[in-house]
C-alpha cells in the first residue's frame, strides 16, 4: 500500500536556485490597464512620464525567491506595473552569494 503523497518529491536547493519566477504582469496596447492581483496585472508596454517612485504604488506582499526580495508596483495615474526587486543588503542564500561572486568584477 503506498502513502498518500510519497510521489511528491522535496526540490533541492540546487532545482530551485534555476527555476523561473512566473510574472504576472502582462504587457499590452490593446487592453486597459487592469490590476487583478495575485492573478494577472495588464500594463501598457511602456513607462510615461508620470511614472516615477512618488506615483507608483506597491502591489500585494513582498516576496522571496531564493534570497531576492521583489514585489509589484503600479503608477497610479497610467497603469504601467514593474516587478520591484529590492537591493540585497545582507542575505545568508546562496543563492546571492553566488550571484554576488559572479557579478564581482563588473563593479571593479
Amino acid at each position: 500500500m503506498r502513502r498518500i503523497g510519497s510521489n511528491i518529491r522535496k526540490k533541492n536547493s540546487e532545482e530551485r536556485s534555476h527555476r523561473v519566477t512566473q510574472n504576472i504582469i502582462e504587457y499590452s496596447t490593446e487592453e486597459a490597464p487592469k490590476n487583478d492581483y495575485p492573478r494577472r496585472i495588464v500594463s501598457p508596454p511602456t513607462p510615461s512620464q508620470c511614472c516615477t517612485d512618488k506615483n507608483r504604488v506597491s502591489v500585494g506582499s513582498v516576496r522571496e525567491v531564493e534570497g531576492f526580495k521583489f514585489c509589484y508596483r503600479v503608477c497610479q495615474e497610467c497603469g504601467h506595473a514593474v516587478k520591484y526587486f529590492f537591493p540585497a543588503i545582507e542575505s545568508t542564500s546562496v543563492a546571492v552569494k553566488k550571484y554576488r561572486e559572479s557579478q564581482r568584477y563588473l563593479q571593479q
